[in-house]
């Protein structure tokens, strides 16, 4: 650990995150300073040129010079462009739906509510954005200036089965499809529980949102709601756009940072093992990641929360270097590796943009060696320097460090990491109204993932506005395609059972912590019968309806499908030497490549394949095949 971290001679366990921007980030580290913690804030200082922030006055103009396309569009931040890319694969998708519910209890006026809402999306541009992909390779983005909202009421008092109706409510609320080429991609709904206690669901498309965003946003309405309610006056501090934030993170300044961070990462994870595998628990991986998923949501109680700070604490950590370690031990001992790599999300917030309403978070490759025999409290210090060199090299764009270690991205499933671990860190806001409350409950199921396993910390200030000891909680999110509820349910009592063991005993082997014997492998009851050894090319033919006629392109003065997909292949990755079983992922393709591929394959064939044909087929050979089965299978699909 460098100087820089260890200079303020205190316990690291419990931090002021205000002093340092990059340090509020959804699921790395929140530990408040309170009353009763004795500790000192850590030092946070930086470079002043690592961070330097380029004025607002500047950005228009830069953005003015790097994107001719059309006066107020503008393109997708790197965050956005993975987000947009697998919208587009699996479009049924909700795992891009982020959901809160946010409880008033007390006298609330509904009417000036839905007003302070409309107003706050007037003054977050983000809130506004709308998706422009119609006949373009890759999609951009434009600011409506008044968005149509709606806000629908509801008030189940007297309803026979209220918590059926509001059940209902929520699921249509979370899963109805949000049309991106329709501002605002984000929308709320207000239902009256009873006489004194309202709901707010509120659900935004991952295009426009993060946690610190959402955070962000709702202070801004509660802090003009309770303005307006008490009468005082109401000035919300201007915050630069989003388009500026865009704007700034195509500038040659923050290229070059990215660029060198982009570099350690490279040299950080050279020769690590990815991906991580329980043998014996859940079903086999599928190659094709469908998104479909589950929660189960675990309570860390505040007694046991209050010894894990405390000795965290004594040994200079903070409470999520802490769980980090529990976690990591978890999962070695069900996948028998040392070496893990774990995804952690990163708030990702250049200096000066820390207000700044926006899809901004990217989630970073965290590399981890946990040795049985090694201390705990030693596994956990390594766990919070690897934690802080993350938050030093947060701005790579995940699909840039991807390409640099020449990962395939094949199958929309993270080559870098399948298992993530972090921590929502955004207060829940405030009313500072007499005789009214807030509580917030935030990442509700969508019944999608992300990733094949997702644990989320959310501790007690991010549910509860009184800021009050009330426990943790862990929101275990999985792929159903690999675990079942029994398999989650094993490894939270797991992750509990280790916990504890760390709480009582930190400084003994952390491979003798809670000695359990692995669970046995509880796949048979899931797993599907052994498939047929065949090629991809294979299915692909199969795939053709029985009795259609595959027309020959050549007849027609033009050439065969096979012959397109090479030449589109050869054309892209800028390799003649590329042939027919060449995987474009293997050749140096990536997922961020794959539109622009399927665009060239059109101007070549007359034909666009869907965008998820790529991840499934991926050899020009494979491709011909499946190209032929999709649109050649009937008369009406020819053009």
């Amino acid at each position: 650990m460098s100087h820089t971290r260890r200079q303020s001679g205190g316990s690291a366990g419990s931090m002021e995150t205000e002093k340092h921007p990059s340090a509020q980030f959804i699921g790395c580290i929140f530990i408040r300073c309170r009353s009763r913690d004795n500790c000192h804030a850590m030092d946070w200082q930086r470079s002043a040129d690592r961070y330097q922030y380029r004025s607002t006055a500047c950005a228009p103009a830069y953005l003015a010079q790097s994107y001719q396309k059309e006066p107020g569009v503008f393109p997708l931040s790197t965050s956005q462009q993975i987000v947009w890319l697998q919208q587009q694969v699996v479009p049924d998708s909700r795992a891009y739906h982020a959901t809160a519910v946010v409880n008033f209890r007390g006298e609330v006026d509904s009417a000036v509510l839905r007003k302070c809402l409309v107003e706050a999306v007037g003054r977050h541009d983000a809130m506004r954005i709308q998706i422009c992909d119609e006949n373009s390779i890759v999609a951009s983005q434009e600011v409506v200036e008044s968005p149509h909202i709606e806000i629908p009421e509801h008030d189940l008092r007297g309803a026979e089965d209220l918590e059926g109706t509001r059940q209902r409510l929520l699921h249509r609320h979370v899963h109805t499809e949000f049309d991106l080429h329709t501002a605002p991609l984000a929308r709320w709904t207000l239902v009256r529980v009873a006489e004194h206690h309202w709901q707010l669901f509120f659900t935004e498309h991952h295009l426009i949102h993060d946690g610190r965003s959402t955070v962000g946003f709702l202070t801004d309405v509660l802090e003009q709601y309770s303005a307006e309610l008490t009468g005082r006056s109401c000035t919300v501090e201007p915050a630069p756009s989003y388009e500026e934030y865009v704007a700034y993170i195509g500038s040659e300044e923050h290229r070059a940072r990215v660029s060198s961070d982009v570099k350690w990462w490279r040299e950080k994870l050279d020769s690590a093992d990815f991906g991580i595998e329980f043998p014996g628990l859940g079903a086999r991986r599928s190659e094709m990641f469908d998104h479909r998923g589950a929660q189960y949501r675990q309570v860390l109680p505040a007694d046991l929360m209050d010894q894990m700070r405390a000795v965290a604490q004594e040994d200079g950590l903070t409470v999520f270097a802490a769980l980090l370690t529990v976690f990591a031990e978890l999962c070695r001992r069900y996948s028998g590796k040392n070496d893990l790599v774990i995804g952690m999300p990163m708030a990702n917030r250049p200096v000066g943009f820390e207000r700044t309403v926006g899809m901004m978070v990217n989630t970073v490759p965290v590399r981890l060696a946990v040795e049985p025999e090694t201390p705990c409290s030693d596994v956990a210090r390594e766990a919070m320097d690897a934690i802080f060199d993350a938050i030093d090299h947060e701005s790579a764009p995940i699909q840039e460090v991807v390409k640099a270690l020449k990962r395939s991205s094949k199958g929309l499933g993270n080559p870098l990491f399948n298992f993530m671990f972090g921590m929502h860190d955004g207060p829940c806001p405030t009313v500072e109204i007499s005789g009214l409350s807030v509580d917030m409950e935030v990442a509700l199921s969508a019944e999608s993932t992300k990733f094949d396993l997702s644990v989320v910390v959310m501790p007690d200030r991010v549910r509860h506005d009184d800021y009050g000891n009330h426990g943790y909680e862990l929101v275990w999110e999985y792929s159903t395609q690999l675990f079942g509820a029994e398999d989650i349910k094993l490894l939270s009592e797991g992750f509990g059972a280790i916990l504890r063991a760390y709480v009582a005993h930190p400084s003994k082997p952390i491979g003798t912590l809670a000695p359990v014997e692995v669970a046995p492998s509880v796949r048979a009851g899931r797993d599907e019968p052994e498939p047929t050894v065949r090629g991809k090319a294979d299915e692909a033919e199969a795939a053709v309806e029985p009795g259609a006629t595959r027309p020959d392109a050549s007849a027609d003065g033009g050439e065969p499908s096979a012959l397109l997909w090479l030449q589109a292949f050869r054309d892209i990755l800028e390799d003649d030497d590329i042939c027919e079983d060449t995987d474009f992922f293997q050749a140096g393709g990536h997922s961020m490549l794959v539109p622009v591929l399927l665009a060239h394959y059109e101007s070549l064939s007359g034909w666009r394949p869907p965008t998820g044909l790529l991840f499934e087929f991926s050899s020009p050979r494979e491709l011909e095949a499946a190209s032929a089965a999709r649109h050649w299978a009937t008369p009406e699909l020819q053009r």
